[in-house]
């Protein structure tokens, strides 16, 4: 093979230069989708729902505008909501807005109903607005709704329209703000406010993240090799392979999302590795003093490192393709643009790369990194193989004993989905949140639709039982229904002391005629977002003010315990179901990727050694490595989420390059006839050094991330570090030990593996 490199080296440059551009330009394509609900498929149980409740009810996406002041009573600051609400309601896409200007208050004077806005008119005294308040505080389709308790906050709700372009709309909504001044601190929340925020982080991470991790690889590859062909060269193959691999996701009709920005990082940071062992081995051929030539060279560096190289980078793109059993669709999406682009890389550096070198001059050797100026080895790596040597006793129960302590972190692991949990917390959606959550009773909605007759006193009755049950839990401040309103058309017509008063009516013909009153003196279409216009569809609306996983799933444990027994409950829906849901999904998806990859590991490291014990050896560190991972993430509090969920696939993936390449080189060492310790301190010291190259190269390219504006990208910038610190010291310190310890017939010459298997009949026999 490394004849025919050298031979058709301009064609192969050639080729290469004009594929990569060619699939370079489909990137101008390349399309941004910051919504967590296209990450699963539209058939889950809690997508359907959602989607049948929208049918009846329309789009539940809110934006919400919240006001802060002393108080929002002043005239001043009502003055500056209602001209906000007035030009915002204007906007194409906008539906339908809720503030204390839409707001209805009902109430009854000598049994006649009225139905008016809360506010006639804007107080101008300290009177009216007392007045104002004591009716506020007296509606519980008001207070607390969009008026927090305290009233240093108001809202304005917006209902968009399906499809409206959010980009767009945040843009005019933000131009009417800024038309309309005061002393009103301003937040913008919801999940479309969410999204749209989510959409500009990723175009910002990806103008920041990838030319940062180019310029730090440069500086890295200089540093290791200080010649710059052993900067350029790797450099072209991460460049060429990154950009193939990202031309995959436009070319193949997907978009970029928040997990397919961790592509192009990865592919920076995993390409770099085979180039690294190329330049390695032609720094350590032309120190060698002999007389070849550059073409000589190039063809041994390919004959030397093209199957170890290959058989780690196929072992690399099985772990990752293990994301192919993962529930998100990105994920899944990622192992194969990430996995493509990995084979692109193994070409280009086993193929390309000396077909380049073989068109340069010899360089004058340079001193390398972990070796002497003599070209011997540095005395630290030495040392270090030395004390796995000596202490290969201890390590493995050390190594033992504090991987079962870590991994009891296992049990605090946490999943998260929630989507306010991305941004850092000083950031304005974290702010929002915040405000939201505790003065309007949340952003984030559960939704229970009914069916039947919705005039019926045993259906609302029921309806109010469920509410009132609801409101009762610590993660809920605000529910709506339309029992509810039922019940303040009640108070409107009876007195105080009154059965009937702030109660459901015992007949269908009286809850009937309340609503044709409500018609008569109101709005039909206030009420549209409760209960359509048959009264065949009710809407409870449960607003959560904590949005974890775990408080999410105690809410629809107890609505399913409610619909268990009531038929009328036909679905149960809303964007917090769907993300419990999909936090639930992250969870499975992470257990399916992660055995996959183990598996498909175990069966690759014992095809390419013939042994059954090399796939056990091959996955012992990375299962360590494993343990550790998620222990650390459970005692430290990092949760699993849609990012750190992919972490073990890819860990599996990089890790196992360390094994197989300690391994393949202490098992040429074996066959030399040194003995294990020897073997074990050759292999430290000449491949170890490749291996420590590797994971500095994989941990300089990850460690850019934590410089993204999500915080689960940081963390998973963090957590790459401490898996291939981890795996670095499984393949260099654990390995080694076992190695020492118990014999492999695979690893061992082929003359003492066959004496040791008569020893062992010629014992049997005896």
């Amino acid at each position: 093979m490394e004849k025919k490199i050298i031979k058709f080296r301009w064609w192969i440059i050639g080729i290469s230069v004009i594929v990569t551009l060619g699939f370079s330009l489909v990137l101008t394509k390349l399309e941004i989708d910051p919504d967590m609900r296209n990450y699963f498929p539209r058939t889950m149980t809690s997508m359907v729902n959602t989607d049948k409740i929208e049918e009846v009810f329309g789009n539940q996406d809110l934006v919400i505008i919240v006001f802060e002041t002393d108080d929002v009573l002043a005239e001043k600051t009502l003055r500056r909501v209602k001209e906000v609400e007035r030009d915002i309601s204007r906007l194409d896409g906008i539906r339908k807005t809720l503030s204390l200007f839409e707001s209805k208050r009902i109430y009854g004077e000598e049994g006649i109903m009225y139905v008016e806005p809360v506010i006639q008119r804007i107080p101008r005294d300290e009177k009216d607005r007392e007045e104002l308040r004591s009716l506020i505080r007296d509606n519980d389709m008001v207070h607390e709704v969009v008026v927090s308790g305290d009233f240093k906050a108001t809202s304005v709700i917006l209902t968009l329209e399906k499809g409206v372009d959010e980009g767009v709309l945040f843009s005019q909504i933000n131009s009417i703000i800024s038309e309309h001044p005061g002393d009103e601190t301003i937040h913008l929340g919801g999940l479309p406010y969410i999204r749209e925020a989510i959409n500009k982080n990723i175009v910002r991470d990806g103008l920041v993240l990838i030319p940062l991790a180019l310029v730090i690889m440069l500086i890295f590859l200089f540093v290791v090799f200080r010649e710059w062909r052993g900067v350029w060269l790797p450099f072209l193959v991460v460049v060429m392979s990154a950009l193939l691999g990202l031309s995959l996701i436009p070319l193949l009709g997907w978009k970029f999302t928040l997990i397919t920005l961790l592509v192009p990082i990865l592919l920076i940071a995993v390409a770099n590795d085979y180039g690294i062992h190329m330049i390695a081995k032609y720094q350590e051929l032309n120190a060698s003093g002999n007389g070849h030539t550059m073409k000589q060279i190039s063809g041994m560096i390919t004959k030397s490192l093209w199957k170890p190289i290959l058989l780690t980078g196929l072992t690399t793109v099985a772990g990752i393709s293990a994301l192919l059993a993962h529930t998100l669709i990105p994920a899944r999406q990622m192992a194969v643009s990430a996995g493509i682009g990995i084979l692109f890389s193994i070409f280009f550096s086993l193929v390309l790369l000396p077909a380049l070198l073989s068109t340069l001059q010899r360089s004058a050797p340079r001193p390398q990194l972990l070796r002497d100026k003599s070209g011997g080895q540095n005395h630290l790596i030495q040392r270090f193989a030395n004390f796995v040597v000596r202490r290969s006793k201890v390590i493995p129960v050390v190594a033992l004993v504090l991987t079962l302590v870590i991994s009891t972190g296992i049990i605090f692991l946490k999943v998260d989905s929630n989507e306010e949990n991305f941004f850092p917390e000083k950031h304005e959606v974290k702010q929002a949140a915040r405000i939201i959550n505790n003065k309007f009773g949340g952003s984030e909605n559960i939704s229970v639709l009914f069916s039947g007759d919705m005039l019926d006193p045993v259906l609302l009755n029921s309806m109010e039982h469920y509410r009132r049950d609801l409101e009762k839990m610590d993660e809920i401040d605000l529910t709506m229904s339309f029992s509810g309103v039922v019940r303040q058309i009640s108070k409107a017509l009876n007195d105080p002391g009154d059965p009937l008063y702030d109660a459901i009516p015992p007949s269908r013909e009286a809850v009937a005629q309340y609503m044709e009153l409500y018609s008569m003196s109101g709005n039909p279409e206030d009420l549209e977002q409760l209960v359509d216009f048959n009264y065949e569809n009710a809407h409870l609306v449960i607003r959560i003010n904590d949005a974890t996983n775990e408080s999410v799933n105690k809410i629809l444990d107890r609505l399913e315990s409610f619909k268990a027994d009531d038929p009328s409950i036909a679905a149960i829906g809303g964007y917090g179901y769907v993300r419990a849901q999909l936090a639930n999904k992250v969870l499975m998806g992470q257990y399916y990727s992660l055995g996959i990859a183990l598996l498909i590991i175990f069966i690759l490291v014992a095809v390419i050694f013939k042994s059954a014990a090399a796939g056990f050896l091959g996955i012992t560190p990375l299962a360590v490595s494993v343990l550790v991972l998620f222990g650390l993430m459970g005692l430290t509090g990092i949760r699993l989420d849609v990012a750190t969920a992919l972490l073990s696939s890819l860990m599996i993936g990089v890790g196992v390059d360390y094994t197989i390449h300690f391994l393949w080189r202490y098992r040429e060492e074996m066959q030399n006839r040194l003995s294990r310790s020897a073997a074990v301190k050759k292999t430290i010291t000449t491949t170890g050094r490749g291996i420590i190259f590797n994971a500095l190269s994989v941990i300089v390219g990850f460690l850019v991330l934590i410089v993204s504006s999500f915080t689960p990208i940081r963390f998973f910038g963090i957590l790459v570090v401490v898996s291939v610190l981890s795996c670095l010291t499984g393949a260099l310190v654990i390995l080694p030990a076992i190695l020492m310890r118990f014999r492999f017939r695979f690893l061992e010459p082929k003359e003492a593996a066959k004496d040791r298997t008569m020893d062992d009949q010629l014992k049997k026999a005896g």
